[in-house]
């Protein structure tokens, strides 16, 4: 798939922005509502929203021109051009309100001009939409559109897309979105980044890619609430021709974790810490998350299958909502504990974790009752459950979290325990995960039913969480053996890194995890080396997808992807300090 299209977003949903100014996804009035226009999904029966250009009564053909960014914002700049006229659009979604407003600059020669807003949504059987005069309806919500000097268009005009659950919400909602302006949102996304940290003396082309990324995540929160999604879209197509279609819309413990962590590294704690809050309100009572990922309120997002639709290459089936909700998977404690001992070194937040502490207690004593169970694992298999390596060492780590939380709270007693069972699994993991054979640490062992082991970059996890320095011979012997091709028993496929041998495609988090592994070993060059082929296969407008295809550039999986900005803008900001927050692990 290639994606040209730019993302903006207000903290409810998001929308994708064609360079042909077409609305090719939109869900309203929340990121895991039912899809309004999805082309960018189905090019056929997915329906988008554009914007038709009429010269003296005609319609005019215009060619895409460029698409960018203004600033470090999220406010998106279009311009086209045709038969002598020229169009320049700006899109943007006021934070917090309930709709876009696409401002509209026009250079006609003085010739009389139209402007039609024009588009089909989504047609499926399975996500019923009715439309009237200006006005879309889906069980989720409504969409109002309303237009100022569009029909005698010259200079500036305007078109404002409101929604709510009802027509009159919407209706209320153009107050704010006609109140708006793009100054005002320029200036508003500079006050957001103003106590970011900035990564000083990397390469510009790094520092962009930061500075986007870390706009791209704020656009993955869900306002309120504080969660954080791991992509805004649902079902676009993983690898080429293939089946691996899912819904990322939303909450998950791992990803928003990662997102949060990347935050608190660059100083934008608010969020992190909101994150951190809402997570501890989704815990059972008896401390352990009953579902790895949760729809942006907190519910199960309950998959099905929309069979009438499917990817731009016919794949199939496109799913809504995620089966995975059902799966167990021991990482959920470490994400939550950890992130939010993360959250406590990078900002002396003691409240936090009083506030927390009994949601920690409860959490690791889970844990120490339960880290040998088989589980589905951080790529949540749907095949088979085993004893993942990545999930032995989260275990790990919540237990060492919550073991230095203790200690921070004088609660020594506790910290002595779950020191010990942090002991206690990095020493099975550590041996049990090591595969003599084949001279390297792979995914799991005791699958069941019996399946093979691949090599699976998620063992970095050993490393990262300070369980095998990064000069340990088996982590040397595992990370040489990942220099292979995928299909010889490695991880290199395409000027990428793959999550597991015999993979389809590269995969931007596996190919930042082995950058950041060089980094942590002292190998500069190698960590500059996969970063720079990250940057090169992002679009134009610096942002990333799931899977990439070093050859030509194209984007799989869900787009943009959480996993892939922030993993790029905290090795960019670890890069240009020269070690990796994941070095704490080796200071306690």
């Amino acid at each position: 798939m290639r994606f040209h299209a730019g993302l903006v977003g207000n903290g409810h949903t998001a929308a994708l922005v064609e360079p042909d100014l077409s609305i090719s996804w939109l869900c309203i009035p929340r990121f895991d509502s039912q899809p309004l226009f999805a082309a960018a999904l189905d090019p056929r029966r997915g329906g988008s929203l554009g914007i038709q250009l009429e010269v003296d009564g005609r319609p005019v053909a215009l060619t895409p021109a460029g698409q960018r960014y203004l600033g470090h914002s999220a406010v998106l700049q279009t311009e086209l051009a045709g038969d002598g006229v020229r169009l320049v659009v700006t899109d943007f979604m006021p934070w917090g309100k309930h709709g876009m407003v696409r401002r509209i600059a026009l250079d006609a020669s003085g010739r009389r001009a139209a402007i039609r807003v024009v588009g089909d949504p989504v047609q499926s059987a399975h996500l019923p939409v009715t439309r009237e005069e200006g006005l879309f309806r889906t069980p989720d919500g409504c969409l109002l559109i309303r237009g100022e000097g569009l029909e005698e268009a010259s200079g500036e005009a305007r078109v404002y897309l409101a929604w709510g659950r009802s027509a009159e919400e919407a209706e209320a909602a153009l107050g704010d979105l006609r109140a708006a302006s793009v100054e005002a949102e320029l200036a508003a996304w500079q006050e957001w980044l103003r106590p970011a940290r900035s990564p000083e003396g990397v390469p510009a082309a790094w520092a962009e890619a930061y500075w986007r990324s870390l706009v791209v995540l704020r656009l993955m929160t869900y306002e309120p609430t504080g969660a954080i999604i791991a992509a805004p879209t649902a079902s676009f197509p993983a690898i080429p021709g293939g089946d691996h279609q899912w819904d990322y819309r939303y909450l998950w413990l791992r990803d928003g974790y990662y997102t949060a962590m990347t935050l608190d590294a660059a100083g934008l704690h608010r969020e992190a810490r909101r994150f951190y809050d809402f997570c501890f309100s989704l815990q059972g009572p008896d401390g352990h998350w009953q579902q790895p990922l949760y729809t942006v309120d907190g519910q199960d997002p309950k998959e099905r299958l929309i069979d009438d639709l499917a990817g731009p290459g016919g794949e199939v089936p496109v799913r809504l909502g995620n089966a995975a909700s059902g799966q167990l998977q021991l990482d959920n404690e470490g994400n939550v504990l950890h992130g939010l001992w993360f959250h406590y070194k990078c900002t002396g937040d003691r409240e936090a974790l009083v506030r927390h502490w009994d949601g920690v207690r409860r959490a690791a004593e889970w844990i120490l009752a339960n880290w040998e169970r088989q589980e589905s694992g951080i790529w949540e298999a749907r095949e088979y459950v085993g004893h993942w390596v990545h999930g032995k060492v989260m275990c790990r780590a919540a237990l060492a979290a919550a073991a230095r939380i203790a200690r921070a709270l004088g609660r020594d007693a506790e910290a002595e325990r779950w020191t010990e069972g942090a002991r206690r699994i990095a020493a099975v993991t550590i041996e049990r995960g090591w595969d003599p054979d084949r001279q390297s640490y792979v995914r799991h062992w005791g699958a069941t039913p019996e399946a093979f082991a691949p090599m699976d970059i998620s063992v970095l996890a050993l490393v990262f969480y300070g369980l095998l320095p990064a000069d340990d011979p088996r982590i040397r012997s595992t990370v040489e053996r990942m220099y292979r091709p995928a299909d010889d028993g490695g991880l290199l496929l395409y000027g990428g890194v793959c999550r597991w041998e015999q993979a389809a495609v590269p995969f931007y988090l596996p190919t930042i995890w082995l950058a950041r592994y060089h980094l942590m070993a002292g190998e500069v060059d190698r960590c500059d080396q996969w970063l720079d082929a990250c940057l090169r296969a992002a679009t134009s407008l610096g942002l990333m997808a799931e899977h990439f295809d070093g050859r030509n550039g194209s984007q799989w999986g869900n787009f943009p992807q959480a996993f892939s900005h922030e993993e790029i803008a905290r090795l960019v900001l670890e890069r240009a300090q020269g070690w990796s927050f994941f070095d704490w692990e080796f200071e306690n």
